[in-house]
């Protein structure tokens, strides 16, 4: 009898097993392909971060149509979480870099609220990474839009005023995030004030060879 029931037991579990497995394999393709499409903005290479977030956008259908009906519990594990996490913070990026503050909703993108929440907590990371870029670049207006769109984030997402028991790691995410705009708010600051300081240094350096011009 006892034998009977365990080994039902087993076969269900071999099933949720081998799910478990396929379904890690397909968030880790998932996942790599949305890091190479972040990678693939900041290049300014559009249209190959586009195909790698179809491809990531394929897999991710791939799990909601054969493991969330067949292993309910499986499907909302942390990996599958994880691969909707990335899939928002690129997809996002993306928009945002090519298109202003048109953010696409959880349900354009077909993932859950909390991990569309943590996505947008880590494409903070990414427009301050960008807004960097832009600083080097000496794109001084773009630095600003970025910064802009970091504090705007920041904002939805510190007016979530809901325990941690509910929306687990957003607190976090809302402290990380402030510190990054406290950075680049300074990094900006800094790069500005640079330019004015090599600014003023050019304009008295032309001003003292124009009065030895003069007194030649």
């Amino acid at each position: 009898m006892f034998e009977e029931i365990f080994e039902n037991i087993k076969k269900k579990l071999d099933v949720d097993d081998k799910i478990r497995e396929t379904t890690l394999k397909i968030s880790r393709n998932s996942i790599r392909n949305c890091q190479e499409a972040v990678r693939a903005i900041h290049r300014g290479e559009f249209e190959k971060s586009r195909q790698n977030l179809q491809e990531s956008q394929e897999l991710i259908q791939e799990v909601e149509r054969n493991i969330k009906k067949v292993s309910p519990r499986l499907y909302y594990k942390g990996y599958v979480v994880d691969m909707q996490q990335e899939f928002v913070e690129a997809s996002l990026f993306l928009t945002l870099i090519e298109k202003g503050t048109e953010i696409e909703s959880p349900e354009v993108l077909n993932v859950s609220n909390f991990a569309y929440l943590h996505g947008v907590g880590d494409v903070i990371g990414e427009l301050r990474r960008h807004a960097l870029d832009a600083v080097r670049n000496e794109e001084t207006q773009e630095a600003e839009r970025s910064l802009g769109l970091m504090e705007e984030l920041y904002d939805l997402l510190r007016g979530l005023d809901y325990p941690d028991g509910l929306i687990p790691g957003i607190r976090r995410k809302v402290d990380i995030s402030r510190s990054l705009i406290e950075k680049t708010r300074n990094d900006l600051a800094y790069f500005e004030h640079g330019n004015k300081l090599v600014t003023g240094m050019d304009q008295l350096l032309k001003k003292l060879k124009n009065q030895d011009t003069d007194n030649e």
